[in-house]
């Protein structure tokens, strides 16, 4: 693996990135605050043909978005344009995009793919615009869960109204750890065939399905795709330390290896034959799900190969040779083959392969009850037709032809968007009267006091924070935490962060939205809801006091709405072995200073802790792929839980000096 980088440091990397994606296609913009790249509106009549051939006159339009953090690209924006994606919206480095830039991008590609539609012949000249449906396609990792559940919520409240339905697809076809881990929590990851579902539901959509017809088509399709990787090497994130984790051995290779550098479910010796390395993938492929081999021969597969970055086109090629060769060995049809880096890793030496199960995805279509509505619009949907659409998207490869089976250019104005909600309307908490009525005499000395010692603290252990999250995750929890204390502290020096004249709910609500914009990522996530929930329980309280009893009320009942978005509980090794101690050592009558001493505690414990939830389970979901230092010296405390510690002591800290 090569840790040289032109560009050695990740800071405006992403943008910059984004930037010179959409100078590459002139039907792109770019929405700068948010990260969004959406094809520029070019209203149209919504009469279209569908896939299948029969017209669908005044069917309301769907726009198809995806997203994820930076380091996969060309994905996502290289996959926008028409025919794939309306829009899609990018995080920082291996960092989920904020539920508030998700919702901008869920609002743009509704704009964009709006159209004017007359309810009758006699009303020309009054007519309507209909904005678009939107369908948002998410990979199966808790930070985009999260994020993308989040804006979907907030959509149904902002646009809702407007006549925009929302719904989502969730990719979750890697294999190689539904054995390992059995508690039925994370489930599969989502790999690079991500972007074959971009494919298949932006043309559908493109075809003039309706929501419910592409959403149903996307389970189905997402139901019957399964996906294993294999890695050389772990990629290198610029900027990061170059002596951070060990690698791979000059001899081996690890095959589950996930898109963000997570351990796989082996380690495997490379032999001088790659040939059996394939065979065994392809077998623990079609082993990974009952009748799953049986349905491969009855109706053949579409093969989808993704290089993670650094393998040469040359070995490339040679894989897709020797791949397709043993499933024709063993009598299972190719319908479509495809092989590029569609979804990378940055510059990771890796591949996957992934394979649709054509009979599946029929027998799933015709076998389920809740489609029979819109089962004759399944049915005579055609898998290779929509493969074979014309897009736009620059970056999908594919022939599409001959298969003998079927036998306003550049970025958008900053300022044409304020910010990534702001003109979907005032904020449900602007102008509330309840809150008015609320306004606690707030010490602003002592509250800045807390608030600015919680950050410092949180820095002081940055690099704990990454040591930890290198041996059990992908080693951004330091950076991440670091990027949220640091927002907090330049607000309070530039006096954004406000406190005379407003409530403990105001201030809760708006250091959620400075942790929601810059943490990003499950941790953001996590946070930005706490706080939220925090803001909320603290509006129905009017005589909240520094450590008066309300505290005791409104911390459990913010975590209680947290409980709504993670099933996350003590003994899963996560924030929650922290934050919940500390809450309900509060409700239970206990100091403060003993509030926080149980979250130490809960913290310290995660080191005993089997992960259950998080990129963590897949770090030590087997001894092979573990860590050497997590072998040798056992597991390090969750680094999240560790994040949450420094957060409060450093409150406590404050408090105490105040």
């Amino acid at each position: 693996m090569s840790k040289k980088h032109l560009y050695d440091s990740a800071e405006g990397l992403v943008l910059n990135s984004l930037r010179g994606a959409v100078a590459l296609n002139p039907a792109l913009k770019l929405h700068e605050p948010s990260k969004t790249v959406y094809v520029q509106r070019l209203p149209v009549s919504p009469t279209s043909h569908s896939a299948h051939g029969r017209t669908k006159k005044d069917a309301k339009r769907v726009a198809v978005i995806s997203g994820g953090g930076a380091g996969h690209e060309p994905a996502h924006a290289g996959y926008t344009g028409k025919g794939m994606l309306a829009a899609c919206v990018s995080g920082d480095v291996f960092a989920s995009p904020s539920a508030k830039q998700i919702l901008k991008a869920i609002q743009l590609a509704s704009e964009s793919f709006s159209y004017i539609t007359p309810s009758r012949a006699e009303d020309a000249g009054n007519e309507k615009e209909e904005r678009a449906d939107v369908l948002a396609i998410i990979n199966n990792y808790t930070g985009d869960r999260l994020n993308f559940g989040l804006a979907l919520e907030k959509a149904r409240v902002f646009l809702g109204p407007k006549g925009v339905n929302v719904d989502s697809v969730v990719v979750a076809d890697d294999v190689s750890l539904l054995k390992s881990n059995g508690n039925g929590l994370v489930g599969p990851r989502g790999l690079g065939a991500n972007i074959l579902v971009c494919k298949v539901l932006g043309a559908l959509a493109d075809s003039g399905a309706r929501l419910e017809v592409v959403k149903a088509y996307g389970d189905a399709l997402s139901g019957n795709l399964v996906s294993l990787g294999v890695g050389l090497e772990h990629c290198h994130v610029p900027g990061r330390a170059k002596d951070v984790g060990p690698g791979l051995g000059d001899d081996e290779c690890e095959i589950g290896l996930g898109l963000h550098n997570e351990p796989g479910v082996m380690k495997a010796k490379l032999e001088k034959d790659p040939g059996s390395l394939l065979e065994r993938m392809i077998d623990m492929l079609l082993d990974s799900k009952e009748r799953l081999r049986k349905e491969c021969i009855e109706g053949g597969v579409v093969l989808f190969v993704n290089n993670l970055g650094g393998m040469s086109q040359l070995e490339m090629g040679a894989v897709v040779q020797d791949v397709t060769s043993r499933l024709a060995g063993l009598n299972i049809e190719l319908r479509r083959i495809y092989c590029s880096s569609y979804m990378t890793s940055l510059n990771a030496p890796g591949f996957s392969i992934s394979l649709v199960n054509v009979r599946g995805l029929h027998n799933s279509l015709i076998g389920n009850a809740k489609y029979n509505d819109i089962l004759e619009d399944l049915l005579a949907i055609n898998l290779e037709r929509l493969l074979d659409a014309p897009t736009d998207a620059l970056a999908w490869v594919g022939a599409r032809t001959s298969w003998e089976t079927t036998r306003n250019h550049g970025v958008e104005n900053v300022q044409a968007h304020p910010d990534a909600i702001a003109d979907l309307g005032a904020s449900p908490l602007e102008g509330d009267k309840r809150i008015g009525d609320v306004v606690e005499s707030i010490s602003s000395t002592r509250v800045k006091s807390c608030i600015r010692e919680a950050c410092l603290r949180v820095l002081s252990v940055e690099r704990e924070l990454t040591e930890y999250d290198t041996i059990v995750g992908d080693g951004d929890c330091g950076e991440t935490f670091a990027r949220g204390a640091n927002a907090i502290l330049s607000s309070l020096d530039g006096n954004k962060l406000t406190f005379e004249g407003h409530s403990y709910a105001s201030v809760m609500l708006q250091i959620a939205d400075i942790l929601e914009d810059s943490m990003g990522g499950t941790i953001g996530a996590l946070l930005a809801i706490f706080m939220n929930g925090l803001s909320t329980s603290l509006q129905k309280t009017h005589d909240v006091q520094h450590g008066g009893s309300p505290w005791r009320e409104v911390l459990p009942e913010a975590l209680h709405t947290l409980s709504a978005y993670t099933p996350a509980q003590i003994g899963d090794r996560t924030i929650i072995d922290a934050l919940s101690p500390f809450c309900s050592a509060l409700r239970s009558g206990k100091t403060l200073k003993e509030a926080v001493k149980s979250a130490r505690i809960g913290a310290e414990d995660t080191r005993e802790m089997k992960p259950s939830l998080g990129r963590a389970t897949y770090s030590t979901s087997t001894s092979d792929s573990s860590s050497a230092l997590a072998s040798s010296h056992g597991l390090p405390p969750d680094p999240g839980a560790w994040g949450i510690v420094a957060i409060l002591e450093g409150l406590l800290a404050g408090m105490e000096g105040a």
